[in-house]
C-alpha cells in the first residue's frame, strides 16, 4: 500500500466532507448547528494565527462547540502548539488506519450466524442509545438526536449497524459514505461489557466493510484508539498517520 497515496486520497476526501471558507479551511457544520468541525485546512503559517482567531469567533458568535480534527501530516509543524494557545483542549491522539477493498478477504470477518440489523427507524435508534447509557454515556440522547437528523438529512451519507443478541442491543458501529468519495469512514464502534471479545465488533467491522464495497467504495479508513487499533491491525488494516481533535468550547 502507498501511503503517499494514501494520504493524498484522505486529504481529499476530508476537503470534500463540507463547506470551504475562502481561507484554506474546511467546515463540517452539525445538522442542528450545535458542533462545527474543521476537517481540513491548508493555510499560509503566516496567516495562520488570524484563520484561528476568526474560527473561535465564530464559534463564539453562533454559539456551538468547535473541534480543530489535527492529521500527523498536516502543517505547519506547530499547529498543535497554535491552537493550544487559542484555548483548544487536546483530546485523545488516535491512530488513522486504512484497509484497500480491492483483494480485501472479507470473509475472515466473522458474520455468519450474527444478528447484525442496518437502523431504519426510531427503535434503532433507540438501540443505539441504549448501547451509548450502558456504557455510561452522558450524552447519548444528543447524540441520537443528532444521528436521527443526520439521517433525515442524507440517509445515503450514515449507515449504522446494530448487532442484537438474544433480541438485545449488544453492539454498533456507524460507517459514512461522503457524496462523489471514493473511501468510507468507520466510526462509533462499542460494545456493552457483558457482550465484549465474543466477536461482535469484528462482524460489525465486516457488515461495514461488505456494504462500502457494494457501494463502488475503494478504501476504508478508522480513526482508532489503543484499545481497537490491535483488532484492526489483525484484519488487515495499516496505520498511515494518526490524528487528533482540539477542541473548543465558547464561554469556556
Amino acid at each position: 500500500m502507498n501511503s503517499e497515496n494514501i494520504l493524498a486520497g484522505l486529504d481529499e476526501e476530508r476537503r470534500a466532507l463540507g463547506e470551504g471558507s475562502g481561507r484554506g479551511v474546511v467546515r463540517e457544520l452539525a445538522t442542528d448547528g450545535s458542533e462545527c468541525r474543521i476537517v481540513y485546512a491548508h493555510c499560509a503559517p503566516e496567516e495562520l494565527d488570524d484563520v484561528i482567531r476568526e474560527e473561535t469567533a465564530l464559534a463564539r458568535s453562533r454559539d456551538y462547540t468547535l473541534e480543530w480534527k489535527l492529521y500527523g501530516h498536516d502543517t505547519p509543524a506547530d499547529l498543535a502548539d497554535r491552537l493550544t494557545a487559542a484555548g483548544f483542549e487536546p483530546d485523545d491522539q488516535e491512530s488513522v488506519l486504512v484497509l484497500p477493498l480491492d483483494g480485501a478477504d472479507l470473509d475472515s470477518f466473522d458474520v455468519a450466524g450474527r444478528d447484525i440489523r442496518p437502523v431504519t427507524d426510531e427503535q434503532g435508534l433507540a438501540d443505539y442509545a441504549q448501547i451509548a447509557r450502558a456504557l455510561g454515556r452522558k450524552n447519548a440522547e444528543e447524540e441520537r438526536q443528532r444521528l436521527a437528523a443526520e439521517l433525515r438529512d442524507d440517509p445515503e451519507a450514515l449507515s449504522i449497524h446494530i448487532a442484537y443478541v438474544d433480541g438485545q442491543p449488544a453492539s454498533c458501529g456507524r460507517a459514512y459514505f461522503r457524496r462523489g468519495g471514493s473511501y468510507a469512514e468507520l466510526a462509533g464502534g462499542r460494545t456493552v461489557p457483558e457482550h465484549r471479545r465474543q466477536g461482535l465488533f469484528t462482524a460489525l467491522v465486516g457488515s461495514r466493510l461488505r456494504q462500502a464495497r457494494e457501494r463502488g467504495r475503494t478504501h476504508v479508513f478508522v480513526d482508532a484508539l489503543p484499545t481497537s487499533e490491535p483488532t484492526l491491525r489483525k484484519l488487515g488494516f495499516e496505520v498511515v498517520t494518526w490524528t487528533r481533535p482540539f477542541v473548543y468550547e465558547p464561554g469556556s
